[in-house]
């Protein structure tokens, strides 16, 4: 059972990460310098793992792993030792519209062949015709690639971030000499700097349901909050553990304390308010784990409780208790996390709605510029009867082509023929947070008479209020999501759904290729002027 589930590509990420973060306990270590070793690493990734693999193979602690069938399982299925592995460093960057960003470097203590690797799991080996000397291989059923231009290191990762590692040596950056400055064998960094507009986004959205004085601390807390470093020994269950918070400098770290230690004080009841909602709202969890982590919040609460929690030191807040809590520190500081986390999930997942909307905003402009006007709303037969949705106009400006030929362009959306395709929609319409049946969208397009929408030549030259101040795509609720092949949209001739296009964290798209967030507070007027092409209305987008 076990090979037949680390075969399926679908796993294949996650068994590849697993399997050289834990067999690589088994090498020994080769001294190197510090800018060899993170020459490839993308510096400027949100967060970067680093695992000294050498460093562990010989603890006394471990000395019960099953190092010899960790061996012989590798070379059977990888087609390699995995026990040669000398070190891993994995880096994470921002989603694309692709899919997740990341990256890795394997370095082995001797030479190892990627064309050695199991053709199970990768393609055939390609020769590089721009970067001299470096072969590749697909993952089969997986987005990841394997590349190796030197004998003792092997890169994988997705394409973009890939891109990137084979491009300039890195110069290095505070990350980077955050990881050195460890003492420890594994260690991470993560690059707070880099999410601070995913996150003060998500807290903006959450302002009204926030007192005041938390929200105020909370900001100073993402304002000078730079990087967050974690450090582990790896000594088993008395796992010795550091945590720092990194700040701009000794000033910045001062207040960052300063904000904490009020929110510790005054928002202990708001945050347990908080976490409680957040567990009963994630729908991931069962039951029995959601009260499992509300029975650990409690015994949680009498550590945050502890004046010395952390104490200041230059640009540093190191979280003491760390060394002597060992495992149980893990637990109270990933119960810390939770709310944190569920935010910046949903963050993560309205960012990458914007990148859907933006992309189908893009392919519209497109397709105005290839034939002089936007996709109507709704394909219609010579009889005026509705056939297919402008989504489906859209997919040859979506890389989609092949798709949209197998559609028959002169059935309905729900002919025995095309029917057969609602189920292949492309990602771009599928928003990350919808639960909505497969083959449904969220995004719609609003539309009543006097907007372009219902014009029979929808052109950009029509649209005299400007396409910045009129709306093209809106994304909606489960509730109301449609098929995405359907012509059917948000009827803005029933009043009652102009309140979908205000719902919270509700986006919307505009002609001009922008996606912005409608806010709550937006009057009717307003709205209502942000829809119509010809209103001749003066708007300020909230």
């Amino acid at each position: 059972m076990m090979k037949s589930l680390l075969l399926q590509g679908r796993t294949l990420p996650l068994w590849l990460t697993g399997l050289f973060a834990s067999v690589a306990l088994s090498a020994n270590l080769f001294a190197q310098s510090p800018s060899p070793r993170y020459s490839q690493t993308v510096a400027d990734s949100i967060s970067i793992t680093s695992i000294d693999i050498g460093a562990i193979r010989n603890r006394k602690d471990l000395e019960m792993v099953p190092w010899e069938i960790i061996s012989a399982f590798g070379i059977q299925e990888l087609g390699v030792d995995p026990l040669l592995i000398e070190s891993v460093d994995i880096s994470a960057g921002m989603p694309s519209p692709n899919g997740p960003e990341f990256g890795g470097v394997i370095r082995t203590t001797k030479s190892v062949d990627i064309a050695d690797l199991s053709s199970k799991l990768f393609g055939e080996v390609v020769n590089s015709p721009k970067i001299k000397g470096m072969r590749s291989r697909n993952a089969n059923d997986a987005p990841i690639k394997i590349a190796q231009t030197e004998e003792q290191v092997i890169l994988f990762g997705s394409e973009g971030t890939l891109r990137r590692m084979l491009g300039k040596p890195s110069k290095g950056s505070k990350a980077i000499d955050l990881l050195n400055a460890s003492k420890y064998p594994m260690r991470s960094v993560t690059n707070f700097a880099n999410i601070k507009p995913i996150i003060a986004g998500g807290l903006a959205d959450m302002e009204s349901q926030i007192p005041p004085s938390l929200y105020q601390d909370i900001e100073v807390v993402i304002e000078e909050l730079e990087y967050v470093v974690s450090s582990n020994d790896m000594a088993g269950l008395s796992a010795q553990i550091e945590l720092k918070l990194v700040a701009k400098d000794g000033e910045s770290a001062a207040r960052l304390a300063t904000a904490l230690g009020n929110l510790r004080t005054n928002g202990m009841e708001f945050a347990e308010l908080s976490l409680r909602n957040a567990i009963r709202q994630e729908q991931e969890m069962s039951p029995e784990l959601k009260q499992a982590c509300l029975q650990y919040m409690e015994r949680a609460k009498e550590f945050l409780g502890k004046a010395d929690l952390w104490t200041v030191n230059g640009d540093e807040i190191a979280i003491n208790g760390a060394y002597s809590y060992s495992i149980p520190t893990i637990g109270v500081l990933t119960g810390l996390l939770l709310p944190a986390v569920q935010a910046a999930r949903e963050a993560a997942r309205r960012m990458q709605s914007s990148n859907n909307v933006k992309q189908l905003l893009l392919a519209m402009l497109n397709h105005e510029s290839a034939y002089r006007q936007f996709p109507l709303r709704a394909t219609v037969d010579e009889n005026g009867g509705k056939l297919l949705s402008w989504r489906v106009a859209l997919l040859p400006y979506l890389e989609e082509n092949a798709l949209y030929q197998e559609f028959h362009q002169d059935e309905p959306w729900d002919s025995p023929h095309n029917i057969q395709l609602v189920d292949r929609m492309p990602a771009f319409f599928r928003h990350p947070s919808s639960q909505a049946e497969k083959g449904h969208t969220l995004y719609l397009a609003p539309y009543r008479d006097d907007t372009i929408w219902n014009s029979k030549k929808p052109k950009i030259t029509t649209i005299t209020d400007g396409t910045s101040y009129t709306i093209a795509i809106v994304e909606v609720q489960d509730e109301y999501a449609v098929p995405w092949t359907k012509p059917e949209d948000l009827d803005l001739n029933d009043s009652e759904n102009f309140s979908l296009l205000r719902a919270p964290t509700a986006q919307a798209g505009f002609f001009d290729g922008s996606v912005r967030t409608i806010s709550n507070a937006i009057d009717s007027e307003t709205l209502e002027a942000l829809v119509t092409s010809q209103g001749g209305e003066v708007v300020n987008v909230p």
